[in-house]
């Protein structure tokens, strides 16, 4: 049951960083269900996001490196942050 929630909120998450033109694929297969976030004008940037709780033990996004992202019920500033690290820079080759 706790499963599906999980996948509910990384499903919501997904859709949130389709609509600012990343690529994301919410994986259920292995340890832990994730979402794998791409930038597809430059594939190389990619990251894992996972749901899990955060230090007061409300449900968070997180890194897989444990830092925390944002809270669930702030989809919008959380799919802001993964975007903005999944930018390209533009002029590097």
């Amino acid at each position: 049951m706790q499963q599906s929630e999980e996948v509910t909120h990384l499903e919501r998450l997904a859709a949130e960083l389709a609509q600012r033109g990343l690529t994301a694929q919410v994986v259920t297969s292995g340890r832990r269900p994730h979402v794998k976030a791409a930038n597809p004008d430059t594939p190389q940037l990619t990251e894992r996001v996972l749901r899990d709780r955060g230090g007061d033990n409300a449900w968070c996004y997180r890194w897989p490196w444990q830092q925390p992202i944002g809270p669930v019920g702030d989809l919008g500033t959380v799919a802001d942050k993964i975007a903005a690290v999944l930018r390209s820079v533009e002029g590097q080759s």
